[in-house]
């Protein structure tokens, strides 16, 4: 009996637009590149960008097959950001698996799709993710396990220090001591009297294999038909920035459904292109990514102490 992967799957791209049209641009060239002989398409939603770059991809594609542009009238962040483009190729295009990925993020094999299709038929996976190459050429593939509800307090604990020191009117202070002490490190790693400092942690050993049970990176995650048929949207929608890949753990583990990570399936993450583009300095940059870590870890505790009652 012929397998039903057999039959021709169509794979819709849902890829988060915040201002930087070059680098969008370039998301949508990798994947007609390296899906030109599958069946796809390409949903852009625009988080309302206030830049007008919306308009102009709008405009840009406006003829061209595959690819549709959805303009948000506001900034609805990542998670219903990305379920606006998850509700569009699921209800209006009929796509049976959905690539939910950031602009950021490039296509690297002709032979994408049949790769995760061979995977789905292998391991009947309802989300996973790929290998994931950074551009500093080290490599970032996954984490392993949630933290615990200690471990998370912790954690917001010192965004809540950080976030104090930061908009405080000593603040000058405070990044001059930080400073001193962050070029105080880098000169003791590079003596070789601590150990260097790295920008990313290469995970290139644990990450050869194929893995299940664990969270996935959010920047690229692939939805298959179990997962299509069981939700209507793609993440959990209570955050705006930061930890849906947790919330998306949780959901999954909670309705028993497995999350894998692939090492077949690559792709290039250039990361941050969004948020460098929204905050040129660092301090107003750090201000709003500690802001969304603490409001977003206040909901992922609050989704973890109701799964443990």
């Amino acid at each position: 009996m012929e397998s039903k992967m057999s039959e021709k799957k169509k794979f819709g791209f849902v890829v988060l637009h915040y201002c930087t049209l070059d680098m969008t641009k370039k998301c949508i060239a990798a994947i007609q590149e390296k899906m030109a002989q599958a069946d796809y398409e390409i949903v852009v939603v625009d988080n309302a960008s206030g830049n007008g770059t919306g308009k102009d991809l709008a405009e840009c594609y406006k003829d061209t097959e595959h690819v549709s542009v959805l303009l948000s009238k506001e900034n609805l962040g990542f998670a219903k950001g990305n379920n606006l483009g998850y509700v569009y190729a699921r209800e209006e295009l009929h796509c049976d698996f959905i690539c939910v990925m950031n602009n950021d993020v490039i296509l690297l094999q002709d032979n994408f799709a049949q790769l995760v299709e061979a995977a789905y038929e292998a391991h009947q996976f309802a989300v996973m993710g790929p290998h994931i190459e950074l551009k500093d050429g080290r490599e970032n593939a996954m984490y392993y396990e949630i933290a615990s509800i200690e471990g998370l307090k912790k954690e917001r604990h010192v965004y809540e220090t950080r976030l104090k020191h930061i908009t405080s009117s000593i603040y000058p202070l405070w990044n001059l001591w930080d400073r001193a002490k962050l070029l105080l490190r880098i000169f003791l790693g590079k003596i070789h009297v601590m150990p260097e400092l790295k920008k990313h942690e290469d995970c290139t050993e644990g990450s050869l294999e194929y893995q299940d049970e664990l969270v996935l990176h959010g920047c690229c995650l692939i939805f298959s038909p179990i997962y299509l048929t069981k939700y209507k949207d793609a993440f959990v929608p209570d955050t705006f920035m930061f930890r849906e890949e947790e919330l998306l753990y949780l959901r999954c583990k909670e309705a028993g459904i497995p999350m894998v990570y692939c090492p077949e399936v690559r792709i290039l993450h250039l990361e941050d292109i969004s948020t460098d583009y929204i905050y040129k300095t660092e301090r107003k940059k750090e201000i709003f990514n500690l802001e969304n870590q603490i409001k977003s870890l206040g909901i992922l505790l609050e989704h973890l102490e109701v799964m443990q009652k």
